[in-house]
């Protein structure tokens, strides 16, 4: 998956109403882009494409909230491996706090379990709905 194709997954699934697949195409993208990353230290010519592939900035999701989240997930990810995030990856925080509703969590647990990195950009996911297996 690209920064395109991940956006465009989540877009068809937003506007299906299906938000557990909104979060499984994100979590799907930001993870080949994990990999990619990790590949990116062979420095051959196809991992170079697919990173390539992550700085075409993508289509809207057709909802601010979530396009945030996909670029905060994708500039967290660059930043983790040393290297320069793409342009489309610096977005603005939030105006309004958006508190992912969670199954378990009261939102105020939501919010002290969300990383630091995305307070400041007024989301709040716990941490551990972050992580994949």
């Amino acid at each position: 998956m690209s920064a395109p194709a991940t956006s465009a997954a989540m877009r068809v699934s937003l506007a299906s109403g299906e938000v557990e697949w909104v979060w499984r195409m994100l979590l799907q993208g930001r993870d080949h882009l994990r990999l990619i990353l990790a590949g990116s230290t062979t420095g051959s010519e196809t991992d170079e494409d697919l990173l390539g592939a992550w700085e075409a900035a993508p289509e809207s999701t057709g909802e601010p909230r979530w396009d945030a989240l996909l670029a905060a997930l994708t500039r967290r990810e660059f930043e983790e491996a040393g290297l320069p995030a793409p342009a489309w990856t610096l977005v603005d925080a939030l105006d309004d706090p958006w508190v992912m509703p969670h199954p378990f969590l009261s939102p105020e647990r939501v919010r002290t379990q969300t990383p630091a990195w995305l307070r400041e950009l007024n989301i709040f996911v716990p941490q551990r709905d972050l992580v994949t297996a």
